[in-house]
């Protein structure tokens, strides 16, 4: 254990960097795979340091002049019911067997993406200055031609699904007791309020 410790601290070590981010190694190599050597014209080799920052920060609750921020909403669909359902009939169950769908939707208000290691802008003091690419609810103007708007960018929005199943020892039920929706469409479910209206 300790010895497993000991390498995966070796790994982030030789992976994080400050500003926090993933260090990774660019360069051209030939269509076999082979580096170019130093000397050759087509030489070209740099490290690209990602940062990835959003809000909201879904490891810790985020608040707007006192306000909780929520973006995320879940709904949960319970199979089988309170009970689950037993395997084999009875009187010799096997095991008590239920399922979920868990189905997720959400949106990040803020996104961003910085190469801290990006040397095409120059800053007099510090050499140079991250590239970012930064995503939220805003308009896009065009610095160069009076700032007109040249377009939009929304918050980016993502939905999935997953499942889980669980399988306990005969004359255990296995399922949700309380908290399903009143006069759902789909029966055994749990839907939080947000989910259905980000």
């Amino acid at each position: 254990m300790r010895e497993a410790n000991k390498n995966g601290a070796s790994l982030l070590k030789s992976a994080l960097c400050f500003p926090i981010g993933l260090t990774m190694r660019a360069e051209h190599v030939m269509d076999d795979g082979t580096k170019y050597d130093v000397d050759d014209l087509a030489y070209w080799e740099e490290n690209v340091t990602l940062g990835v920052d959003m809000e909201p920060d879904y490891l810790f609750e985020d608040s707007d002049g006192g306000k909780k921020l929520i973006n995320l909403g879940v709904q949960n669909v319970c199979f089988f019911g309170p009970t689950g359902v037993p395997v084999l009939p009875p009187p010799n169950y096997v095991v008590q067997f239920n399922s979920w769908m868990i189905n997720v939707e959400g949106q990040i208000d803020g996104f961003r993406l910085m190469d801290a290691d990006n040397e095409v802008h120059p800053n007099p003091m510090f050499g140079h200055e991250a590239q970012v690419y930064r995503r939220v609810d805003l308009p896009v103007r065009d610095p160069s031609n009076n700032f007109i708007d040249i377009g939009y960018t929304t918050p980016i929005k993502f939905k999935f699904s997953t499942g889980t199943f669980i399988i306990v020892p005969p004359g255990k039920t296995i399922g949700d007791l309380d908290g399903y929706d009143l006069e759902s469409i789909i029966p055994f479910s749990e839907t939080s309020l947000e989910y259905g209206n980000i």
